[in-house]
């Protein structure tokens, strides 16, 4: 098949990467690709003319990117539009408005699939599936022998943006929407694993209301909100155990200063681009996860640690419990996180033979099941079948 795959702005330039990585997977399988930068001038004309004109079967993007825009265009000419969604559906619904086109949405969370059906918006795309993102990775080998580890010189990595203290952004709004509002919040700040879905239909119930599809989709706009500050608790959460506790955490990302002031023992490496931080992960034996809201998927950050050779202390979810085993391929906590989570973490960076594996045993699930190339074999699967009614 032909695929043409959209490479567009993103934060660090993550997606990017993961735009190259898929398209050298997909281009491993045989299949035909090309990549249009939509940032380079005439960027966007040339994705939808070069759709057209080399008749692309499929145009692939992620976080559905010109979906909505182009979409008719793509079903007038035959093409199937399909993406990947690495955030929460609750901050993407205008770009998850039903379709009018053939149009293939992923989520890397099986409860962000649930959330999309429990919308009743099955039956208006071609397909809603689960697809966990793939281990980006530097060219040249990793060497994950025990010596090699102990002689990695960042002891503990945490990567990404900290956003700040958790908020109640919505108290402002009607005070029936309001309280509704903070009951879902509180009932995820308490409970890490539980879904905005989930916590939505508890609270409701505890109300004596049964969650209809009509007021899930009444209240679906505002969902995001809660998202933010269960994401945002959960990660304060955690750093408020690890940084009174001395331990000596690198960071590397956006808005790291004011903890870094907080807690003496944090330091900061810059922002730092994607591809910087791959090689980070490289040098560094832990790398924290916290999931973000991912309580039944994947963050591309635990498989780019592993594929790079380092120990991985995570956050756990329903797919990390499926897929790797807790004290072997990786180090896992549940949120919110408890006081024993400091010394968890201290032990996997003091103990380099633990650690050491640890981190070999991650990477080489990761290199067997957890690549781009795993992923894009799963693509290749939905969209043929697709397009050749099977």
């Amino acid at each position: 098949m032909r695929f043409l795959l959209v490479k567009a702005q993103s934060q660090y330039g993550s997606l990017r990467l993961h735009v190259d990585q898929l398209a050298a997977a997909l281009t491993e399988l045989g299949e035909d690709v090309r990549v249009v930068d939509t940032m380079l001038p005439f960027g966007t004309a040339a994705y939808v003319c070069a759709a057209v004109v080399d008749g692309a079967d499929c145009v692939f993007t992620f976080g559905g990117v010109y979906g909505q825009e182009y979409g008719p265009v793509f079903k007038k000419c035959g093409i199937t539009y399909a993406s990947l969604y690495v955030d929460n559906p609750v901050h993407h619904l205008p770009r998850l408005e039903p379709p009018e086109h053939q149009y293939i949405a992923f989520f890397l969370d099986r409860t962000h699939q649930a959330f999309m059906q429990a919308m009743d918006h099955t039956g208006a795309f071609a397909h809603l599936g689960f697809l966990p993102p793939g281990a980006n990775t530097l060219a040249g080998p990793v060497d994950v022998s025990r010596e090699a580890y102990g002689e990695r010189d960042i002891p503990i990595l945490f990567s990404g943006t900290y956003r700040g203290e958790p908020e109640r952004t919505w108290l402002d709004m009607p005070t029936a929407v309001s309280n509704l509002l903070s009951a879902i919040a509180d009932r995820m700040a308490a409970d890490g694993s539980l879904w905005i879905g989930a916590a939505l239909r508890d609270a409701l119930k505890a109300s004596g209301i049964q969650l209809t599809l009509e007021f899930l989709r009444s209240i679906a706009p505002v969902l995001r909100f809660v998202q933010s500050f269960a994401e945002a608790y959960h990660r304060n959460a955690f750093l408020d155990v690890i940084g009174p506790a001395g331990l000596a955490v690198q960071t590397v990302g956006k808005g790291w200063g004011p903890l870094c002031e907080r807690y003496r023992s944090f330091s900061h490496l810059g922002e730092g681009s994607f591809e910087q931080t791959l090689d980070l992960l490289r040098r560094t034996r832990v790398v924290i996860n916290v999931n973000n809201g991912f309580v039944s998927g994947g963050h591309e950050r635990v498989f780019a640690a592993m594929a790079a050779g380092a120990a991985v202390f995570s956050e756990t979810s329903l797919f990390y419990d499926e897929v790797f085993i807790d004290g072997q391929d990786m180090v896992m906590f549940k949120t919110p996180a408890q006081s024993d989570v400091a010394v968890r973490l201290q032990h996997l960076a003091d103990d380099l033979d633990f650690g050491a594996r640890v981190a070999a045993n991650g990477y080489a699930k990761t290199r067997a099941h957890h690549m781009w190339t795993n992923r894009a074999m799963q693509i290749v699967e939905v969209v043929r079948g697709l397009r050749e009614g099977t």
